[in-house]
Formats: C-alpha cells, sequence, structure tokens
C-alpha cells in the first residue's frame, strides 16, 4: 500500500509500505480514506521538527483521519464497513493522567504523526477499538474533521463556557472557527479575531462576527480563547478579559515567546489555563460535525488525492484554502 513518508525535512515520498497482516483481539483494521492536513504536518515537513519532536526516522504524516472499518479483531462490535474517525493518541491508560480522565496528559501516549510514531496517510491503519468512533450519517471526509473539531469542544468545556458568555476567540484558521463553532454550540455570544482579511472575510461568510486584530467592539469578554500562539495577540487577549475571567491558550508558538502580565493577571482575577489536545470528545465533536455539515462544507471541499501531496507541500498552494484534505484509494 501506498504512504507519505518524510524521510527528512522538506523531503517527502509517496513509496510502498508494508498493509497490516493481522487483527489483533480489541482492535479494527481500517481502510483510510480522508486525512486532513493539519498545521503540524506542514511544520513536521518544512522544519523537520516541533519542539523536542524531531523525525529521525522516516516517519508517515497525518493524523485526522476519516476511514472505514474493513476488519474487526476478536471482542469489537463496531459493524464493518461503517464510516470511522479515529482518535490519534493511544494513552498508556495506567498513569495518574489516565486514572483520572487526562489521558491528553498521559507522558507515554503514542499520537499519529508525532515522532518516532508513523501517522495515517496511508491505506490501512490498525487501531484499537477503544479510540475508533462511529460517524453514521457522515463522509469519511466530514469524519476526518472529529480530530480538529475536538481540540476546539475540549477547550471550550475546560473553559466552562455557558450560555449568554461572551467569548473572543482570536485566530480564524481552522481550529479556531470550530473552536469557535463549539462556544456557539454552548450558547456564548462569539467573536473571531484574526490578522489575515480573507480570514476574517471567511468567518464572516460562515455567519461569525469577525473582525482584524484589534478592531471590533470595545468590550471585555467573559472568555478569550487563543487559537494563534501569537505574543501580540495573547497580549492583547489579556487585556480584553474582564475582571475574573479567563484567557484559554489553545495556539502553541516557540517556547519562550509568550509574556502574560502577572499582576494585571493577580489584581485582576483572571485565570489562565492551557490546553493540551484533548480528551474524551469524539462523540460530541462528531456530533457537532453532523449539526453544522452546511457551515463545515468550506472545510472538505478542496481535496488532493495522495500521490500530489508532496507537490502541494512544496508549492504552497494549501495556504489558499481553510483546509484540505488527502484522499487515499
Amino acid at each position: 500500500m501506498k504512504a507519505a513518508v518524510l524521510r527528512k525535512m522538506q523531503d517527502l515520498v509517496i513509496e510502498e509500505v508494508p498493509e497490516p497482516s493481522s487483527t489483533p483481539p480489541g482492535h479494527v483494521k481500517v481502510a483510510v480514506k480522508a486525512v486532513g492536513i493539519c498545521g503540524s504536518d506542514v511544520h513536521y515537513y518544512k522544519e523537520g521538527a516541533i519542539g523536542s519532536f524531531v523525525v529521525r526516522e522516516p516517519m508517515i504524516l497525518g493524523h485526522e483521519v476519516g476511514g472505514i472499518i474493513e476488519e474487526i479483531g476478536e471482542g469489537v462490535d463496531l459493524p464493518v464497513g461503517a464510516v470511522v474517525a479515529l482518535e490519534p493518541g493511544i494513552p498508556c491508560g495506567k498513569c495518574q493522567h489516565c486514572r483520572t480522565g487526562e489521558y491528553n496528559l498521559c507522558p507515554e501516549v503514542r499520537f499519529f504523526a508525532t515522532p518516532p510514531v508513523d501517522g495515517v496517510m496511508t491505506g490501512y491503519v490498525v487501531h484499537p477499538a477503544e479510540y475508533t468512533f462511529l460517524a453514521d450519517g457522515l463522509t469519511p471526509e466530514e469524519a476526518s474533521l472529529a480530530e480538529p473539531m475536538s481540540v476546539g469542544v475540549y477547550a471550550c468545556r475546560e473553559a466552562s463556557i455557558h450560555l449568554g458568555q461572551r467569548v473572543a476567540v482570536l485566530g480564524a484558521g481552522p481550529i479556531g472557527i470550530l473552536t469557535a463553532m463549539a462556544a456557539y454550540a454552548e450558547g456564548a455570544i462569539v467573536s473571531l479575531f484574526d490578522v489575515r482579511k480573507k480570514r476574517v472575510e471567511f468567518a464572516c461568510s460562515l455567519g461569525f462576527s469577525a473582525w482584524p486584530f484589534r478592531q471590533g467592539p470595545d468590550l471585555k469578554y467573559d472568555r478569550v480563547i487563543d487559537c494563534s500562539g501569537n505574543r501580540d495577540a495573547i497580549q492583547w487577549g489579556q487585556s480584553v478579559v474582564r475582571p475574573g475571567g479567563k484567557l484559554i491558550l489553545v495556539g502553541m508558538g516557540a517556547k519562550g515567546s509568550m509574556l502574560i502580565d502577572g499582576l494585571d493577571l493577580a489584581s485582576r482575577g483572571i485565570s489562565v489555563q492551557g490546553i493540551f489536545r484533548y480528551s474524551n470528545t469524539f462523540p460530541a465533536a462528531i456530533e457537532l460535525i453532523r449539526r453544522h455539515r452546511g457551515k463545515l462544507a468550506a472545510f472538505t471541499e478542496k481535496r488532493i488525492p495522495l500521490d500530489e501531496l508532496p507537490t502541494y507541500l512544496a508549492s504552497n498552494e494549501y495556504l489558499g484554502y481553510i483546509k484540505t484534505i488527502v484522499t487515499v484509494d
């Protein structure tokens, strides 16, 4: 079967890799049909590393996956032929974080396309049934959005967002818009901000209130969710949190790049919380996708076959789209 293998920085090839030969008990074999290109895939391709995660050996890219169950192992009752989304992180299940439900913080988690773990831009993958979620009524392309949507669902859950709160989302890229959808689903009054005019216009086309960075109404927000990782955005975000509000950090900037005013936080009673991936979110994320299929059409309309991925990334063409889906036959 074919796979998109990153040999080293800016050396991505489509090559044959072995197909999984068996499906162990408690696992499913999934025919991969659609994989969303994430910023992390681009970063590994362009830079060969993200922080301490360095591509030292060839690695298959991709972790936002929708597919179809091809085969089930012993003890699995999921139906063959069903469309599914795969949660890409497999935790140890034994550490303190796993025992308390915070398995996204498991130090031993094996996460698709995070060195040295292979991703899913390939024909088939064998995955634990426990982290395989039915996406009834969705296409595989739509199911692949469950992973990025989970980031937004988890951020809003951890932020304790509820009816009537004013929420500012900084960054109107894929994660920002999906986070805004999750906040809106909780009854929040949501505003999006971005430095790029095209992204502001796109957010407005989806029905959101959106403005260029540092513009818009002169308001204080109950929750500010940063999805950019940008230092200036975070500093401005802190300034528009109301006293007693929360600043939620989703975007991951470079190490040491964030500057937060501790005195301001203390004197105005502002809480700061970091968000790392997600836990126990996929069913809620899939349901949100069902409810917003119309709005999410733009997230799945740009599709490229697996064979074209190396040229596509090298050309930077992906920058012209909110999301690109790699299709696998």
